[in-house]
């Protein structure tokens, strides 16, 4: 073991004068990293430390040394320019971390990017990416949890054209059947969003009719237990879900559900932490929210124990 030890001691003695020639500084806790790569090396060249021993012919022995010397300046090299990189790396790394500026630090935070635009076949593509991912990200789900103002609310294709009525009904059963058919069969779900205001306030609708009717209708059959609740004030648009281990997830999304593909937009999944601290958010908007167990309320009455903030 003397001798593998001035071997390995020689090793790093390469390692060091490769690092000074590049003008490199070893910095704090470095050296435990060159002993580790040294020791690499050694066990991959040591076949002895040449101490030339009695009846060992001259030549051969350096001939034996000049390839052992050869493979390990090579690794030398190598080990060099690898310890070089990640010394660079740590360098130029930003003191704060951001997961969608520093590539590497938080690998797929960036869930989707959801195609979109006017034309029909922009919003059906739109529409099939959002709902792919969605609906395998929810196959797992106990519990889902969707906080969207216009969630009910469903966009015309030609807002400055009138609609027969049997091409509205058609088109309120679709908004309301993809929105279920994401969902699934046998889950919790909480619809948090906005509703229409009252018809003395007036203002726009957020509540499309013929789609809180529709998913009233299939909530039996889709054996969903929902709870809709109707918020005064909402921004936010994000999917959250209970998977079967009893932990919380979330995604947030770029825009409402009758917005997917009409324009593009993001699916960006939130880190644990942050998922927590909203979870607390949003009990505290359930809290305060009128609530009905059969469909989606239509706009938000005033309640006379109002919470005051």
């Amino acid at each position: 073991m003397h001798n593998y030890e001035r071997w390995v001691e020689r090793i790093l003695s390469h390692l060091r004068r490769n690092l000074d020639g590049q003008r490199i500084e070893v910095k704090e806790g470095w050296e435990d990293r060159l002993e580790h790569v040294a020791r690499r090396i050694a066990d991959d060249t040591y076949h002895g430390y040449p101490d030339f021993a009695p009846g060992v012919v001259l030549h051969t022995r350096i001939r034996q040394l000049e390839v052992q010397y050869e493979k390990l300046e090579n690794q030398v090299a190598s080990a060099t320019s690898s310890i070089i990189d990640e010394l660079n790396k740590g360098f130029n790394r930003p003191a704060i971390a951001c997961g969608m500026r520093d590539e590497g630090i938080s690998a797929g935070i960036a869930q989707l990017i959801v195609s979109g635009g006017p034309s029909v076949q922009a919003v059906e593509q739109g529409r099939s990416e959002a709902d792919d991912f969605l609906s395998t990200w929810l196959k797992d789900a106990e519990e889902v949890t969707i906080l969207d103002p216009f969630l009910f609310k469903r966009e015309k294709p030609h807002p400055d054209q009138v609609e027969t009525d049997a091409a509205r009904q058609v088109a309120d059963h679709r908004h309301a059947d993809e929105l279920l058919a994401l969902l699934g069969k046998g889950k919790r779900v909480n619809f948090i969003y906005r509703g229409n205001p009252d018809k003395s306030n007036g203002g726009p609708q957020k509540v499309t009719q013929g789609v809180a009717n529709r998913i009233a209708d299939c909530l039996e059959g889709m054996a969903l237990k929902a709870t809709f609740y109707v918020v005064e004030d909402l921004h936010d648009r994000v999917w959250m879900k209970l998977d079967k281990k009893g932990r919380w997830h979330a995604n947030a999304v770029g825009t409402s559900r009758g917005g997917i593909g009409r324009r593009p937009t993001y699916i960006l999944s939130m880190e644990s932490d942050d998922c927590g601290k909203y979870l607390t958010f949003v009990h505290s908007l359930m809290d305060r929210a009128q609530q009905s167990h059969e469909r989606p309320i239509d706009f938000k009455k005033p309640r006379s124990n109002k919470i005051s903030n």
